[in-house]
């Protein structure tokens, strides 16, 4: 009742409108409740009171992700951690937006530090894998990726990921082939799993099988023309 805990905590600044706590939740049900403006007249509001805290930082830090003001977010995040550098979820925030926005290096260092503070974490993993993987750290973004599975064995972007990588060093053919085929049945409707499925089923020379998912990764809204040209080229040559 996300309205009528809006109701409550107005009623709680009209006794005592300088607690951040309670600005801050009444920021965080705005922003639930899809009303961005208002969730950030309230953070703002909070940290007039207190600068130093840390968390309502955080959250105007998701505000303005969720809005995609990516630059504003991540000073807000950075401004968070400085406060406060043991608190996992800005460290991941922080890591996953650096990636984002194409800086896999730094990306790399707060991912690492949230790891660090929660090492169980399902996500996390995940995201440090596609770091290590952009900055061909192949045998980091394999061990990644694994510990994201192990977490969470549902993760189809580390299954396809990790499929992908086994299918590039030549080895684990098999169970390369039974990550690809999992992500693609978790997430059919994903192109770039339909595309990596389909290089592998390529690489094996399982080229009728290749041209359904490359087919199928083109309808998905991802060119795959040129796979799809030369896959048609060696079905030809085998039917001649």
């Amino acid at each position: 009742d996300i309205q009528g805990t809006i109701a409550e905590f107005k009623k709680a600044l009209l006794i005592n409108s300088s607690n951040v706590n309670f600005r801050n939740s009444l920021g965080v049900c705005y922003g639930i409740a899809g009303n961005y403006e208002q969730a950030v007249e309230e953070f703002c509001k909070a940290i007039d009171i207190d600068k130093n805290e840390y968390m309502t930082l955080y959250n105007l830090g998701l505000v303005n992700m969720l809005t995609g003001e990516r630059e504003k977010a991540l000073e807000f995040f950075l401004k968070a951690h400085d406060i406060n550098s043991d608190i996992y979820e800005v460290a991941f925030q922080t890591g996953k937006l650096y990636l984002e926005m194409g800086n896999s290096e730094q990306a790399t260092v707060f991912l690492e530090r949230a790891a660090k503070i929660e090492p169980e974490s399902v996500a996390v993993y995940r995201y440090l894998g596609d770091c290590y993987a952009v900055s061909d750290r192949t045998d980091d973004a394999i061990s990644a990726y694994e510990k994201s599975i192990k977490y969470n064995p549902c993760d189809a972007a580390s299954m396809s990921a990790l499929g992908s990588l086994y299918d590039k060093r030549s080895e684990n053919s098999e169970i390369a082939l039974m990550f690809c085929r999992e992500s693609v049945e978790l997430s059919p409707e994903n192109s770039l799993f339909r595309l990596r499925l389909g290089r592998l089923y390529y690489h094996q020379k399982r080229f009728k099988e290749a041209l359904m998912e490359f087919k199928k990764a083109k309808r998905l809204g991802r060119d795959t023309t040129e796979y799809i040209e030369k896959t048609n080229s060696y079905i030809d040559n085998q039917d001649t």
